[in-house]
């Protein structure tokens, strides 16, 4: 029976067998950081802090 997989995939899988000793699929990755993890809850307070600020004027107290 043909498998229609890419070489690197096999190269890969070998790799991890002699390695590891299994082909158990791996943990994944770290998680991506952000730079705006609690933008929001700044953006928040901000807006509570001048309720009556425009669009504009928040922006440039934001930024």
């Amino acid at each position: 029976m043909i498998f229609s997989v890419a070489k690197s995939l096999v190269q890969k899988l070998v790799k991890q067998q002699k390695k590891d000793g299994n082909l158990e699929p791996l943990k994944p990755g770290k998680p991506r950081f952000s730079h705006l993890a609690n933008a929001d809850l700044d953006l928040k307070q901000l807006v509570s802090e001048h309720p009556d600020a425009t669009l504009e004027e928040l922006c440039e107290l934001f930024g």
